[in-house]
């Protein structure tokens, strides 16, 4: 019994320490947004009507966001209120544009990349701040509807769940704002509203689309009993099904009333796509009766995902379909263009209701604007809302990111831009494969990437050469296939892995281990099937009307496979039926390690440790089974045993992806659903590690360069810098004063938000956030410390003060045009606090009202050992600091130690200067009064030793610093003095790449032997002529000038 007790409270101790590490760091440790700003999925979309600036866009994972100029910009506004990142409905109501309502949970529902909502969601402030309505339980809504004068009633298209029946779905209607909902329209728990459409003239009518569907792990289910359309005439109390002259047999349905004739309704419907019953119906006397217009397979291709119809509000005969391209028709249906496009695969449009050229959509690039009817678009490259599937990195420096980006090229992203402030299109770059791409490769030389899409391609990309070839194991048009019939069963994200102990080899999976050596000229299959094999879900991917084939329904297909990084041969394979199978033999032998009673499920990830051979993590995922629990599972015996270690990690979380650390030994994080996660004690206990990462699905993690790399579904890539922080996350850490010890900082030329002490930028508009440029000092501080109680000393290798910093602001510093930057200063904060020394020397003094074209930087230290001494009251903490040098470095050691040494002397006189320049200065002032002084008027003798003392001051501070230079561009009207010439002598010896030349070596010569002079004269008029007229003043009972 002692025994379970103690094992208790650990537990519980464990817990608290978690919770402890989320709430202190949540003010200060920042994951940092990389982009790339390439627009991801969108489904919905909306305009303000008072507003033609102002726009709406839901995406599909990343959350709500608004424009006010038209597309320029797009900021979230959804981070922090919403619990769930998947938007399927946006509305903004046409009489009071600041009330938004806001329906979660995508209505195209791929089988991949989609994620489920949480209800409804208000704002009356146009989207400051939020209030959930709720209607949880409703998972996916497709349309939401606000009355044209009343925003208190608002009906509420319902698809519901989508791996699996459920009764929360079908129309909802409030009339007090969303305090109470009433359910008006269900079907069946397979069915749910698919469109929604008001007849704004009178808004008691309504038309739906219910549609019975669900998503299977193998198959799309469009269509059945389920499926029809509806009409309401008050208000949604009683409901009509539509049938005269429609199809019997009906999948996914769309249908609008128009806004310019209320008695004309169009439905664009799925059908039988073999007897080729489906297309776009026309009925002109509010529903009762219907034509089919047009049987174009073009506008009820792929059903499932698009099938969108929108009527111009000033023109009843011109329609707009969405699909896979947007297309529109100017004579009721009859014929069809294709639109200018923004993306491609459409999926929403709103149409000002009485400027029609006015326009906004969404596609799985984003929302993009139209001000002249769809001729042009707004772009979509300045929003950060990829998704990616999975993550890698090399190990070039900067380091770069790899991952595929759904609906778009696979990318390759710099985790830094040197010599520039932010992430841009500059620092990124389509790679190999498509969308769905692992990407593998050499880390040290990745000068080939091999690739994947969907279906089994996969090529084998070259950076340098910006060209690719196709290397297929067996090149067969699998496209309308059912699984059944495929020689290779591939998944739609196929595992692609390079080899971690043999040169140039590759591993692919499909439903069979497939091994190359020479870079896919040739492939040898190197196992059995590895999966269920279960030929009964191997069909058609989509039913029971339309055919669904592109392979993101192929089933019994390997999902993930991983090496051992201990031992050559080892291999583990996890399949998406359920299965983990285990070689040490190079795929002679297989034996199959699933967890014993594992249910069918999607092995989504596997960690082979990186402390012990024998210990391996999976993580897997059953949403596709209606199961949104988590699932991760640890063996310390190569998959002998298992135990499930998901404690912690609630419902809704399911769990993709899990690694452990590669320096702390059980410091595990797992990606999950709506965030990631991370473990203390090897999966005992988990606890959120969100910090300022929004809530947004995270698909996959990558430990390197002592960064977590996180890829997400709607926020593209994301980088937490600070992991040496969370490895020293120890109990006595959160409690009293603590000093952590700092990541390793290179020296190198870039700007970065991250830099900022107190409240780090983590994101900006159009550019990914580079890293902080400097040492990041975190550390903890109990109660009650004062501004005076504080400091922070530097020290080189041979115990050098290097820099030093306080908790006081300079009570002396006054800011002027040009003025030098005051000293950083430490934060008191209790708890977590965080500074970021930019490893330069101390800053240079200022010449108060002068204007200089300069730098009052200090120059950078060289790499090396350092010693940081932190002190609190009378307490000090010490610790040890690495600088590493930059690998771009074209200076040899020996000269870069006679550059510092050049620019410490250098600064030194600078400051030498600077203070004499400073303490002479105000003395003119002082004899200026004097002069008027009559004593000294009086005494002919005194007022000419103190007028001549004035003027030889004047003449001196003259040759030293240019006072009439006082703003930016009056350096281009007064000549430059001294000063100035020697901080430019410093400034130009300063770059990225420090090099001293002779030309500096010269120039600061003759300046030194100029200071020389310039010193003995500032000198003498210190310390004997001012000392001098102070005498004679005494003398005459007047008193000495300061």
């Amino acid at each position: 019994m002692k025994k379970y007790f103690f094992l208790l409270v650990a537990i519980a101790s464990a817990n608290i320490v978690l919770g402890q590490v989320e709430e202190a760091f949540s003010s200060m440790v920042k994951y940092r947004n990389i982009g790339p700003f390439r627009g991801g999925r969108s489904v919905a979309a909306s305009g303000v009507v008072q507003d033609p600036l102002t726009y709406y866009m839901g995406t599909t994972g990343g959350g709500l966001w608004k424009t006010e100029d038209a597309g320029q910009h797009w900021n979230n506004v959804s981070d922090g209120f919403f619990n769930t990142g998947s938007v399927g409905a946006v509305a903004v109501s046409e009489s009071h544009p600041n009330i938004i309502y806001v329906g979660m949970g995508e209505h195209a529902p791929r089988g991949v990349m989609t994620t489920y909502g949480d209800g409804v969601y208000k704002s009356l402030d146009g989207g400051k701040t939020w209030q959930h309505l709720g209607l949880e339980a409703t998972q996916h809504i497709s349309r939401i509807r606000i009355h044209p004068s009343n925003p208190d009633i608002v009906y509420v298209a319902a698809q519901g769940a989508l791996h699996g029946p459920n009764p929360e779905r079908g129309i909802y209607k409030t009339t007090d704002g969303g305090k109470n909902w009433v359910k008006q329209l269900f079907v069946n728990t397979l069915s749910g509203a698919a469109e929604l459409s008001m007849d704004m003239q009178n808004p008691e009518v309504l038309y739906a689309a219910m549609w019975e569907h669900q998503r299977l792990p193998w198959q799309v289910v469009s269509g059945g009993p389920g499926s029809g359309l509806y009409k309401t005439t008050d208000g949604g109390a009683h409901w009509t099904e539509l049938k005269e002259g429609l199809p019997a047999e009906k999948g996914k349905m769309a249908i609008a009333v128009s806004r310019a004739n209320p008695s004309k309704v169009v439905a664009l419907i799925e059908s039988d796509s073999k007897q080729e019953k489906g297309g776009l119906f026309v009925s002109e006397d509010s529903g009762e009766n219907w034509t089919r217009i047009s049987a174009d397979h073009r506008l009820i291709q792929r059903a499932w995902y698009y099938t969108e119809v929108f009527l111009d509000p000033l023109d009843a005969d011109t329609i707009y379909v969405m699909s896979a391209t947007a297309y529109k028709s100017i004579d009721g249906g009859k014929n069809w263009e294709e639109m200018n496009g923004a993306h491609g695969d459409y999926h929403d449009l709103w149409i000002h209701p009485t400027n029609n050229k006015q326009m906004v959509l969404a596609d799985d690039g984003g929302a993009a604007i139209s001000f002249n009817g769809g001729d042009s678009w707004s772009s979509q490259n300045n929003m950060p809302t990829a998704q990616f599937y999975r993550v890698n990195a090399d190990h070039l420096y900067p380091y770069n990111i790899y991952g595929g980006q759904q609906d778009n090229t696979s990318v390759r992203i710099a985790s830094l831009a040197l010599g520039s402030g932010g992430i841009g299109e500059e620092s990124w770059e389509a790679s190999a494969g498509g969308e769905s791409a692992f990407l593998a490769f050499d880390p040290d030389q990745p000068d080939v990437v091999l690739g994947g899409s969907y279906l089994g391609t996969i090529d084998a990309y070259y950076p340098e050469r910006k060209s690719s070839t196709n290397i297929m194991i067996d090149p067969i048009q699998y496209l309308g296939m059912a699984a059944s019939e495929m020689k290779y069963r591939f998944n739609w994200n196929a595992p692609i892995i390079r080899s971690v102990h043999e040169e140039n080899t590759y591993f692919h999976g499909a439903q069979y281990l497939l091994k190359t050596t020479d870079v896919g000229q040739s492939w040898a299959v190197i196992s059995p099937d590895l999966t269920m094999n279960d030929k009964s879900k191997q069909v058609h991917g989509g039913g029971p009307y339309t055919i669904e084939a592109v392979g993101a329904e192929n089933y019994g297909t390997l999902a993930y496979v991983v090496e051992s990084p201990h031992e050559k041969g080892v291999l583990y394979t996890g399949s998406d039926d359920g299965l983990v199978h285990l070689t040490k033999d190079g795929g002679n032998t297989w034996k199959n390690v699933t967890p014993r009673g594992l249910p069918e499920t999607i092995i989504n990830a596997i960690e082979v440790s990186p402390h012990d051979p024998a210990t391996v993590y999976i993580a897997t995922t059953r949403y596709k089974f209606n199961d949104k629990m988590p699932g991760l599972y640890k063996s310390v015996n190569y998959g002998a045993r298992w135990e499930e270690i998901s404690a912690g990690i609630p419902e809704g979380s399911f769990t993709r992806v899990v690694r452990e650390d590669p320096v702390v030994k059980d410091l595990l994080f797992a990606g999950t659903e709506k965030g990631v996660y991370y473990s203390l004690n090897g999966g005992k206990n988990w606890e959120t590690l969100q910090l300022n990462l929004p809530n947004v699905p995270v698909t996959d993690l990558l430990i390197k360069h002592n960064d977590l790399i996180v890829a997400t579904q709607g926020r593209s890539f994301w980088v937490l810098d600070d992991l040496a922080l969370i490895r020293q996350a120890k109990p006595m850490a959160l409690n009293g004063l603590q000093f952590f010890t700092p990541e390793p900082a290179v020296i190198g030329n870039w700007y970065s938000g991250m830099n900022a002490t107190m409240a780090p930028k983590a994101t900006q508009d159009f550019t990914g956030v580079n890293p902080a440029n400097g040492v990041v000092f975190y550390y903890h501080l109990p109660e009650g410390i004062s501004d005076k109680d504080i400091a922070l000393e530097i020290r080189d290798a041979k115990d050098h003060v290097i820099r030093r910093f306080s908790g006081l602001k300079d009570p002396s510093y006054s800011p002027y045009e040009g003025a030098p930057d005051p000293n950083p200063v430490l934060s008191l904060k209790t708890g977590l606090n965080r500074f970021v020394w930019d490893m330069k020397h101390e800053s240079l003094p200022g010449i108060p009202k002068a204007y200089i074209e300069t730098s009052y930087s200090g120059h950078k230290v060289l790499a090396g050992n350092y010693t940081a001494i932190l002190t609190v009251a009378n307490t000090q903490k010490t610790v040890s600091l690495k600088i590493l040098p930059n690998p771009f470095e074209i200076a040899t050691q020996e000269a870069l130690e006679a550059w510092d040494n050049f620019m410490t002397i250098g600064e030194a006189n600078y400051r030498e200067m600077a203070h004499l320049v400073n303490e002479l200065y105000p003395v003119q002032s002082s004899l200026a009064q004097l002069l008027k002084n009559n004593k000294v008027a009086s005494n002919p003798e005194l007022s000419l030793g103190v007028n001549a003392l004035l003027l030889d001051l004047k003449d001196w501070d003259q040759e030293m610093i240019q006072r009439l230079s006082k703003a930016y561009d009056d350096v281009e009207n007064y000549p430059n003095k001294f000063t100035a010439s020697y901080l430019y002598v410093l400034n130009q010896t300063v770059s990225s790449l420090p090099v001293l030349n002779q030309g500096a070596i010269t120039r600061m010569a003759i300046l030194n032997k100029e200071w020389s002079l310039l010193k003995t004269q500032g000198e003498q008029l210190r310390n004997e002529r001012i000392p001098l007229v102070n005498k004679q003043l005494w003398q005459a009972g007047i008193g000495a000038v300061e």
